[in-house]
């Protein structure tokens, strides 16, 4: 009724004498050749990619000298009567057992390692947006300035410096 074809008969396996290898096809390369053709091939991508890691991490580097440098000229110097002489009370945050007040404005404060004189620093800075009056209060010393505008407050083993800034924006 039905004539089913199963396919060609099974082929037998040839027959080969002990020690013999017989390999058909395209024979694959010897593994030291595939590991260097390997290496050639992941070599390049991941030697542009260390290069780019690299000039981003001097330029990252180099921004991060920059904002938090340490170059201005000083903030003018007040009073004790002239920061008290405001009809309302002023804004204060301590930050780092140093006490922080000013009139008006925003501030924003971090830590941060300075090298100075071949030393390793350690260091509260803190921007202000503009703070009209600053009084600054460590466990050392009480200091008072009157920065036109913008300005940076860096206190380096308890001693308070004030620098002006042209501008500074929250964030930056």
């Amino acid at each position: 009724m039905f004539d089913r074809d199963l396919g060609p008969a099974r082929r037998k396996r040839p027959h080969h004498p002990a020690g013999e290898v017989r390999v058909e096809g395209p024979r694959a390369p010897p593994w030291p050749l595939r590991l260097l053709f390997a290496a050639a091939v992941v070599s390049a991508p991941a030697s542009f990619w260390y290069a780019a890691e690299r000039k981003a991490g001097v330029e990252r580097q180099a921004e991060e000298t920059t904002r938090w440098s340490l170059e201005g000229a000083s903030c003018p110097s007040a009073t004790a009567q002239a920061f008290a002489g405001s009809s309302r009370p002023p804004l204060s945050a301590t930050f780092q057992e140093v006490r922080l007040s000013r009139w008006i404005g925003h501030m924003q404060c971090a830590s941060h390692v300075y090298r100075l004189e071949g030393e390793k620093r350690d260091a509260q800075v803190c921007d202000f947006t503009g703070p009209g009056l600053l009084a600054v209060e460590t466990a050392a010393t009480k200091a008072y300035w009157a920065p036109p505008a913008a300005a940076r407050v860096v206190v380096i083993d308890g001693r308070p410096r004030c620098l002006q800034r042209e501008r500074y924006r929250m964030g930056e």
